[in-house]
């Protein structure tokens, strides 16, 4: 974990939040000798830099995705809760991370024996009623940490009435949501609000966040575990599946704190269209798929994986295009590092975009740059496109805008800082037909502008381009403004703490500079 943390990740799931809060505790950021770095005031794990998130609750501490395991989750001061949802015969998120009610995990109520899988029964096909009332989640099998002794889980047993034999059952994601609350007021004012961790539990739980995730699998392959059963029929279908989780956490006021997570991004898209105050978390697995459940980490697969009849993308990928299970290894990038579209002008009737390639594509001429046509209205390219050469000197673009319909400003440049002799300029251009290169004029040489009135000084010792023959010497010159046809704005992106154009002498960062330029010649 802190070898992760190292890496400056932004978020972290694990089974054992125990250990994730300590080493998240003991981690020293800055390299000062004190630890606590993504801590903040009350000794909570500070959001803004690190999301801990514990995995199904806290599955090697409790059975997973029970009221105890969520109880462990907050003790150990997790930032958000992590579960799965599936969805009852009545309609009802309930937390699971199968469709059917595991026999690894859970035992029937009334003793009739419950080993083989082939009893398992589906989710879909239940009430809640029956589902707590006829099972209880509580076996152990991820070793020795995971436990299910009722006093470990106090707070569980109180949210019961003190009926401990009711705390492994299924608990539905309402449930989830009241036993937070529960647990809040448990440590604030309840019994537990004289423990010594009772403050930091209290005001972590009333933040905390939940990470749920429907659990649908839209294959059309057969479950090798349960021969004759397609693995699309074990739940409902997707959009009532989302719409279902959904309005539980919008009936709580949870919509700033709850996530739906999901490797089938048809739920994801239903959420984002009729719930888009919830944020959408899309998953991505290329876990392998066996016909053969006896061979050792058999799965049934995952989004990134091939099934029966449905070509090279599955139905979770929700019909988007992607070329599948490709790598640059394959399919090389063709975009330079830095080489997207860097300059986007709106035409004058604000229907239509042209965004303007930074860089040359590998594979096309390297002193050419491509602007292609975007409709707003249809949100697709029209097929239409511009060619841009570049100068001698030239190597990449800063910004593109236009100042009609058929004419535009383009800043060009090369890689120098602090130079010059190097090569920064504006350019009018004027489109011609699509698929021609557009017409260029130099309209300002931007190492050359000149300052009879010395407004640029005094600067700092050692800088360069200030005076009477001022220059913006910056490598990222990056935003260009149309005031009339003989004024225009150029402002650079100092790119802080990293590029230094302007004081060369003292070595100091670049500040951002506006400056705005009075043409010889009108536009």
């Amino acid at each position: 974990m802190t070898e992760l943390l190292t890496l400056k990740i932004n978020g972290m799931i694990s089974d054992r939040s125990d250990l994730l809060y300590a080493a998240i505790a003991a981690y020293d950021a800055n390299g000062d000798g004190t630890p606590g770095d993504y801590l903040d005031a009350d000794g909570l794990i500070d959001l803004t830099k690190i999301d801990a998130q514990g995995h199904r609750g806290s599955r090697d501490l409790r059975p997973e995705n029970t009221l105890p395991a969520m109880e462990a989750g907050l003790d150990n001061l997790m930032t958000t809760l992590e579960t799965d949802c599936g969805i009852t015969s009545d309609g009802i998120p309930i937390l699971s991370h199968d469709p059917h009610i595991q026999a690894q995990k859970c035992s029937r109520t009334d003793g009739v024996p419950y080993e083989d899988v082939a009893a398992e029964v589906l989710i879909k096909d239940l009430t809640v009623a029956e589902i707590q009332e006829q099972f209880r989640c509580d076996k152990l099998f991820r070793g020795p940490t995971q436990q299910n002794d009722p006093a470990l889980s106090p707070v569980t047993v109180a949210f019961f009435g003190g009926d401990a034999s009711q705390i492994y059952v299924l608990p539905t994601l309402q449930q989830l949501f009241d036993f937070v609350t529960f647990y809040t007021t448990y440590y604030r004012t309840g019994p537990g609000s004289g423990h010594p961790m009772a403050t930091k539990r209290w005001k972590n739980a009333q933040r905390v966040r939940f990470n749920v995730e429907t659990k649908v699998n839209p294959r059309t392959d057969e479950d090798p575990l349960h021969p004759g059963q397609i693995f699309a029929t074990r739940t409902i279908e997707p959009t009532p599946f989302a719409q279902k989780v959904a309005n539980v956490i919008v009936s709580n006021g949870m919509q700033e704190r709850a996530d739906i997570q999901s490797f089938d991004f048809r739920t994801l898209l239903v959420v984002q269209e009729q719930f888009p105050q919830i944020r959408t978390v899309y998953l991505f697995g290329d876990f392998p798929k066996f016909d053969n459940p006896a061979i050792a980490g058999s799965d049934d697969g995952t989004n990134m994986q091939p099934q029966a009849g449905a070509g090279p993308n599955t139905p979770w990928m929700a019909g988007m295009f992607w070329p599948y299970r490709s790598t640059k290894l394959t399919q090389p990038f063709r975009a330079q590092t830095s080489g997207g579209f860097e300059g986007m002008a709106i035409m004058p009737d604000k229907h239509r975009l042209l965004p303007l390639l930074e860089k040359p594509l590998a594979g096309d001429d390297q002193r050419t740059i491509l602007m292609h046509e975007f409709d707003l209205a249809s949100s697709s390219y029209t097929g239409n496109r511009f060619k841009y050469q570049f100068e001698p000197r030239g190597v990449s673009i800063g910004d593109f805008i236009l100042t009609d319909e058929h004419h535009g400003l383009v800043i060009e440049r090369d890689n120098t800082q602090g130079d010059l002799n190097g090569f920064k300029a504006v350019y009018k251009i004027t489109l011609g037909a699509p698929s021609t290169f557009v017409n260029k004029e130099l309209a300002v040489d931007l190492l050359r502008i000149s300052d009879p009135h010395r407004i640029s000084e005094p600067g700092q010792a050692g800088d360069v381009g200030i005076g009477r023959n001022f220059a913006f010497p910056f490598q990222t010159i990056e935003d260009i403004l149309f005031f009339d046809r003989k004024h225009i704005g150029v402002l650079n992106d100092n790119n802080f703490p990293f590029s230094v154009g302007r004081h060369v002498g003292s070595r100091q960062p670049d500040d951002e500079e506006f400056i705005i330029i009075k043409l010889d010649r009108p536009l």
